[in-house]
């Protein structure tokens, strides 16, 4: 039995590693995932607002051409003026270009507006655009960085597994199999020692009767409280 406890205890040492390798990943690959999600929301603001530019260019395109109708308008009804014969043809003409004169007021009034908010589009596009063109250099180094360090601890675990499959293959099938549960609804602490009759995994006391017991084995119980396998250390035995 001392044994199992031996293979064990290097078995979780080797397993707390290759865990603590597999979280490192995770959190590598969520930074990687957060640098592209960064990125991909500035494009995604600086798409809208080629929409919102497009939008408005066309849009004074028209109210452009609508200026250029009413101004004609006017210069046709002014020409018209030195011709008529009765004052009150003359003053419907006046009232017709009064009329195009304010619409051609309105116009120009709403060119000025569409110009200014072009502008503002304007600023705040280059301003995303120097944003994302910062976060991609800063992106770009930083992935590099990443890929190498997962790299690096893809190999180390490639290792590692090699290693913990030649340990498992030497562990009792039943203890094995426990401690396989164990080790991942305990989050990498299946095995514990019990020291001066408390269990280091959930510093319960454990009943004398039963820690006197794994003196005598040196064997591997369960904890009673915490279900942890328990095992004393053989040189205290």
């Amino acid at each position: 039995m001392k044994e199992d406890v031996l293979l064990l205890i290097d078995l979780q040492e080797l397993d707390q590693v290759i865990i603590k390798g597999r979280n490192q990943q995770k959190k590598l690959r969520a930074e990687q995932e957060l640098l592209n999600a960064q990125a991909a929301k500035l494009v995604k603001l600086i798409e809208q607002l080629d929409k919102e530019l497009d939008a408005i260019k066309q849009d004074r395109g028209e109210v452009n051409q609508g200026l250029l109708q009413e101004m004609d308008n006017v210069e046709k009804a002014e020409s018209r003026l030195p011709e008529i014969k009765t004052q009150k043809e003359y003053l419907a003409v006046l009232k017709e270009v009064d009329i195009a004169k304010k619409q051609c007021k309105d116009l120009q009034d709403q060119l000025d507006g569409s110009e200014q908010a072009f502008v503002t589009l304007e600023e705040d596009r280059a301003e995303k655009q120097q944003q994302l063109d910062d976060l991609k250099q800063s992106n770009t180094s930083r992935a590099s960085e990443i890929e190498a360090e997962l790299t690096k601890i893809d190999n180390s675990l490639k290792s590692e597994d090699g290693k913990r499959e030649g340990l498992a293959e030497n562990v009792p099938a039943k203890i094995r199999k426990n401690y396989e549960l164990l080790l991942v609804r305990r989050k990498g602490s299946a095995l514990v020692e019990a020291r001066k009759g408390t269990c280091l995994g959930c510093n319960m006391h454990l009943p004398p009767q039963f820690f006197n017991s794994m003196l005598k084995k040196q064997g591997i119980d369960s904890c009673p409280h915490c279900n942890r396998l328990l095992f004393i250390r053989p040189m205290e035995g």
